[in-house]
């Protein structure tokens, strides 16, 4: 598949007309870049339009561009609805279940979508939807994809119509009808502040061309059914009021005869200030316009809905095909990870031989380098030895000395003594003892736990083992004794364990 240009190409056709706007991305308005429009007899009955379309397709390279499809209103079916509600997926679920009131099918056999057109105060909206049986979208799709080409998406030609009014006159507070004349049918839009309020679409045998015979015959019918159209939107409009304006505009047909013939036509029906070919249109277009041969304001709006830069968008590209498409990009992504995992997988093994090849030649390094270090490193390690052990013998941290320092420290003053002190490495302190009130052993007991908390671990279980009242000299007094268990962690080595005591 060649690669993409990033122009977007707007395909319409049927069996007499072929035309395809091809216009540039563009931030802001519509940059124009071609419009071609073909005349024939191409009935699809016999594979002409598919051939048609074929040499379309291939003689303005198609395919280099991102296609979009138009579908007419006439070969559907679509309303402007009032729903209670502005959440899009209930909106989307109250279409889809109220679809057999506007159409004879059942919901699975339509291609739905909708748009919201307006919200209201009161929290509800007014909603364009549409109902689209699937054997129209299905044949449109097999024409295009058998003629070799693509659709990006497929729009409706009402919500291109109204987005290019609304787009190219902005909220203008004059009510208007634009009446497009598409080969094969008519459709009529009323559009009033820049919202959608009507529309209406018949088919037709002709072109709107009047340049055969049947030119009066064409006349004839435009008027009728624009008479049909405002008379209609009159009797559904909340205060009955008549359109101000009539605008035509055509994809394929100049329509300042039309426009003639239509203004004398109606004039007895509705009183109107202009009934004039859509100009308006071409101030869509910021480069290019000069390359536009008719008014074609249903392929400008769908390429303002190609751009996302639309107020309105209905998309009928049917979900056969969408998933189809999510499959095939499912596949590509997959190609492209798997490629991408493989790359890697080769990139990484390059990388680790070179890691591995350095990594040995490192440690061969390493060996020669011990081998010559090695007697000289292990007479350093046995004067570490020697080393230690002398540190330990002459280590005072935690020694019976300067814990008994530090319980001396802690002694009421003037409240106790101590008759007999006796420390067991590895294993606890033993304290007996005299003192005036069992308050100072308590207020003792607790502070030596305090204190092995936070600094002297050996003190942090100390237990009072028993006090017992005597007398000496007249005078009432207490022995106790106290036991200070140490725990494990900061028991003395094993090499440095023995029992001393000192009275």
């Amino acid at each position: 598949m060649s690669r993409k240009t990033n122009h977007i190409s707007i395909l319409q056709f049927d069996e007499r007309v072929i035309s395809r706007l091809r216009v540039r991305r563009s931030a802001k308005g519509i940059d124009i870049i071609g419009f071609d429009v073909e005349r024939g007899a191409w009935p699809a009955h016999d594979g002409s339009l598919e051939a048609a379309l074929r040499e379309f397709s291939s003689k303005h390279r198609l395919a280099e561009d991102h296609v979009y499809t138009v579908l007419p209103r006439y070969d559907m079916t679509a309303r402007i609805l009032e729903l209670p509600t502005q959440d899009i997926n209930e909106i989307a679920g109250m279409v889809r279940l109220s679809a057999e009131e506007y159409v004879p099918f059942s919901a699975e056999e339509l291609v739905t979508d909708q748009c919201i057109l307006s919200k209201t105060p009161e929290g509800g909206a007014k909603v364009l939807a549409v109902f689209a049986h699937h054997d129209v979208v299905e044949s449109h799709v097999k024409l295009l994809q058998a003629a070799k080409v693509e659709p990006e998406q497929i729009y409706l030609s009402t919500a291109c119509l109204a987005s290019a009014a609304i787009e190219a006159r902005g909220a203008s507070r004059k009510r208007y009808a634009l009446v497009s004349l598409a080969s094969g049918g008519l459709e009529v839009i009323v559009v009033r502040e820049g919202q959608l309020e009507y529309g209406r679409a018949v088919a037709s045998q002709h072109d709107w061309s009047l340049d055969a015979a049947d030119a009066q015959e064409v006349l004839e019918e435009l008027g009728v059914e624009v008479r049909a159209s405002l008379s209609a939107y009159k009797r559904e409009a909340e205060d009955g009021e008549d359109v101000e304006a009539v605008y035509l505009c055509s994809d394929a047909t100049d329509v300042a005869r039309h426009c003639e013939s239509l203004e004398q036509d109606i004039s007895s029906v509705v009183v109107i200030e202009e009934c004039a070919p859509a100009m308006f249109a071409r101030d869509l277009a910021t480069q290019g316009a000069d390359l536009l041969s008719a008014l074609p304001m249903v392929s400008l709006g769908a390429a303002l809905i190609a751009q996302e830069r639309a107020p309105i968008q209905i998309k009928l590209l049917p979900r056969t095909l969408i998933r189809t498409r999510e499959r095939e990009d499912a596949k590509r992504l997959a190609t492209k990870f798997g490629a991408l995992a493989a790359a890697i997988a080769l990139t990484l093994m390059g990388l680790y031989g070179v890691a591995v090849h350095q990594r040995n030649a490192y440690v061969r390094e390493l060996e020669r380098r011990i081998a010559e270090i090695e007697p000289r490193a292990n007479g350093i390690l046995a004067k570490q030895k020697q080393l230690g052990i002398l540190q330990r013998q002459v280590e005072r941290s935690g020694s019976v000395l300067e814990l008994l320092a530090s319980l001396i420290e802690l002694f009421p003053d003037s409240e106790m003594n101590i008759t007999r002190f006796q420390f067991v490495h590895n294993d606890k302190i033993e304290v007996t003892g005299r003192t005036k009130t069992l308050k100072a052993i308590e207020t003792l007991a607790h502070t030596l736990t305090e204190v092995g908390k936070s600094s002297i671990p050996q003190f942090a279980r100390a237990q009072r083992v028993y006090e017992q009242e005597v007398s000496e000299k007249g005078q009432q007094i207490w022995d106790y004794k106290l036991v200070l268990p140490f725990p494990e962690s900061e028991r003395p080595s094993e090499e440095e364990s023995e029992e001393s005591g000192l009275e």
